[in-house]
């Protein structure tokens, strides 16, 4: 269907003008408006036919828009126009080629004859042995030929004996083929689809495939144009082990940075398929369910709401239904999808002013590892942030922070927290490059209408000193070469001393770890190295960019901290862990960015985050990631699609997690992209982490330039 929806467009390029954006070749109210400059070997006008006739070499110009033939004839009062012989109607970088047509500027009715059409925009030649205007959105097409080969012998041609066209309609379509080096090998003797020009209602492509899993499988789409800010898309899935599927997505634009989106995907697994695909059903019922919605609206600038909520019947449904998550949220990898570890849902209100700023915010999250009773949601949680003041004309300052939360969940401990932090600080510059920045401050902390509060103290005062000392240091290379202009080097050392008092806090209500004000009584030392490149961007324009940054630091603690402080295993000693974070980014499209926490003790790592990208303008890209923390987790993702030949890619898409002992979910592939078509085979494997079985599935597409897949 899509195949021919395309044939009718381009047609129209040049005897509508719709398609594409483009103008009508021959308006009237056009050639009264715009000069029209003529020439030939003869000229003349004849006064008893009121005919204008040009012969031999004949050229009419109009703009952009070049007309010759061997005999053009225009009538001055039926606005008829004639043109025979080589006729060649150029426009930029489009030409018609045809033996002769007529148009009728009145009613724009006309036909061509022995056409050759060809369209810069996507390669398109075509050919027609007549294409008929019968009426002002009516066309007929005889023996038409479309293909984005080039070449007397193209790879692939689509034939249609005669199509009948409405614009803004349908069209009917007879006895037509696909044929690949003149070969047909797809026959339709009849088929009916819109043919639109703008975005309009009608089925997408399907998808056929088979699994050894699901079955044979069929996944239909049908889109909705419903108005001009608004649209929808349905899905029906098809898998004959597996069942029915059922997605919806509407779409919805208010203004331009004020939208919303829903999203919802069910089905009822067969029992069959729900009794023989799970080693373990853990939290798995026949009826699968995942719903979304995401949105935004700017009511001013300084006041805005978004959100975005998810609902998962169950924990392994990003796992099983990777491809139907991933259509509403194609932001996410498809293999991180199987490996989350939590869902979260918000909404927040955010408003600015000018001395503070508000934000509600109401999170909540879903467990996907194991069931847990005691994760905590903030139904609500607001925030107020209030902006450094300085006090009259003195060198000191105030800022105000306050806080309520509601802490829920399902079992154990619940209730309202409001919070409040002032401070004074005196930021000092010395010498334009010495910083030092002294804070002191009150945390008070207050607990109500606590579910079971035995044992608890309901408040707690938190005196609290912050200082930090900090250098800075530049020294700019001149290196004026042709991408590189300048480098800066800036080294800035510091350090940072904290205090934070105890207060009875063994006895204060478990929450959450950040806001609980544990006793703090250290020293942090750092140096920070940043190299910033001044170069020339594609337009020639002089941009600064960052190229290199380095973090190096590690903590001191004066008296035993009580948590909160270390990574997951770490021993409470005075000295923490080293820790640095590394950034490098070249021009060439290569970025690396890691951070590291080193065990000085036992002389080894104890985390280690590293990702490295790679990208060209050749649709080149290679990415790796590693993530380790002893004792618990290592994963690597690895994805990437590199050049290997003319026109052809390999590509691939690989996670391995130690803690999955079975297969690694991965996707390898080839991609060709000859000059008017291409094909992708890929293999994809499908872990059988999740208590799922593993499934390995064969995917081949075939696209042709311009047509789609």
């Amino acid at each position: 269907m899509k195949l021919k929806y395309k044939i009718l467009i381009i047609l129209l390029c040049f005897l509508h003008g719709a398609a594409y954006g483009r103008e009508m070749p021959f308006d009237s109210k056009e050639l009264m408006t715009r000069p029209v400059d003529i020439k030939a070997d003869k000229i003349f006008h004849d006064n008893q036919n009121n005919l204008l006739i040009a012969r031999g070499k004949a050229e009419l110009q109009q703009g952009s828009r070049i007309l010759n033939a061997d005999y053009i004839e225009f009538n001055l009062i039926t606005q008829v126009a004639n043109a025979r012989g080589n006729v060649m109607l150029n426009e930029g970088n489009d030409y018609l080629h045809c033996e002769a047509f007529e148009i009728d500027f009145k009613t724009q009715i006309g036909e061509v004859h022995d056409a050759k059409i060809f369209l810069k925009q996507d390669n398109f030649h075509i050919e027609g042995k007549e294409i008929k205007k019968v009426g002002m959105d009516k066309y007929t097409v005889q023996n038409g030929t479309i293909t984005t080969c080039d070449g007397p012998n193209p790879l692939w041609r689509i034939d249609a004996q005669k199509i009948n066209l409405t614009v803004e309609g349908y069209a009917q379509v007879k006895n037509s083929f696909f044929k690949i080096k003149g070969v047909p090998v797809i026959y339709l003797p009849y088929a009916l689809f819109p043919a639109k020009t703008k975005r309009a209602t009608g089925f997408l492509y399907p998808d056929f495939g088979h699994s050894s899993n699901d079955g044979m499988e069929f996944n239909n789409t049908f889109f909705w144009a419903i108005s001009q800010n608004s649209d929808a898309t349905f899905w029906l899935d098809f898998a004959s082990k597996k069942g029915i599927g059922n997605g919806l997505e509407y779409r919805v634009r208010f203004r331009e940075k004020s939208w919303a989106k829903f999203y919802g995907y069910y089905i009822n697994e067969e029992n069959d398929y729900f009794d023989h695909e799970y080693r373990d059903i853990r939290d798995r019922n026949h009826e699968r369910i995942y719903l979304n919605f995401e949105g935004e609206h700017y009511f001013n600038r300084d006041l805005y709401l978004k959100a975005n909520a998810n609902y998962v019947s169950d924990r392994e449904f990003y796992g099983d239904y990777r491809e139907q998550a991933n259509r509403s949220s194609s932001r996410i990898k498809k293999s991180s999808l199987r490996t989350k570890e939590r869902d979260e849902s918000f909404v927040f209100l955010n408003k600015n002013w000018e001395s503070c700023n508000l934000l509600v915010n109401v999170d909540a999250y879903k467990n996907l590892l194991h069931s847990d009773p005691n994760t905590l949601q903030r139904l609500p949680q607001i925030i107020l942030s209030g902006m450094r003041q300085q006090i009259s004309d003195s060198p000191l300052y105030y800022q105000m922070n306050a806080t309520y939360d509601y802490l829920w969940r399902d079992t154990g401990l619940r209730g309202h927290r409001f919070g409040l932090f002032p401070k004074i600080s005196m930021p000092r510059t010395l010498g334009n490059w010495l910083k030092f920045n002294p804070e002191i401050g009150v945390k008070t902390i207050s607990y109500l209408n606590l579910n079971h509060s035995s044992g608890l103290d309901k408040n707690g005062i938190f005196p609290s000193i912050r200082t930090e000392l900090s250098a800075n240091f530049i020294k700019i290379f001149n290196l004026n070469n042709s991408s590189i202009r300048k480098l800066k080097h800036t080294i800035e050392p510091g350090v940072l001393y904290e205090y934070t008092a105890e207060n009875s806090q063994d006895e204060m209500p478990d929450f959450d770890i950040p806001d609980k004000f544990y006793k703090r009584h250290l020293l942090s030392y750092y140096v920070k190295n940043r190299i910033t490149a001044l170069y020339t961007d594609q337009t020639g324009s002089l941009a600064e960019t960052e190229i290199g940054y380095l973090l190096l630091g590690q903590t001191v603690n004066f008296s035993d901290p009580e948590m909160g402080l270390y990574l997951r295993g770490d021993r409470e000693d005075d000295f923490s862990d080293l820790f640095a974070e590394v950034r490098i980014r070249l021009l060439n499209g290569l970025y690396f960015k890691s951070k590291i926490a080193y065990d000085h003790d036992s002389n080894a790592l104890r985390y280690y985050n590293a990702l490295l990208n790679w990208s060209n303008r050749k649709n080149e890209y290679l990415e790796l990631e590693y993530r380790y923390a002893r004792d618990y987790y290592e994963v690597i993702d690895l994805e990437g699609r590199l050049k290997v030949l003319n026109s052809l890619y390999v590509f691939f898409d690989t996670r391995y997690d130690s803690e999955d002992n079975d297969d690694m979910d991965t996707e390898l592939g080839v991609d060709y992209s000859g000059g008017c078509w291409g094909t992708r085979v890929s293999i994809e494997n499908s872990s059988g982490s999740g208590g799922r079985s593993s499934d390995t599935s064969i995917n081949f597409y075939v696209y042709l330039k311009g047509l789609g897949d």
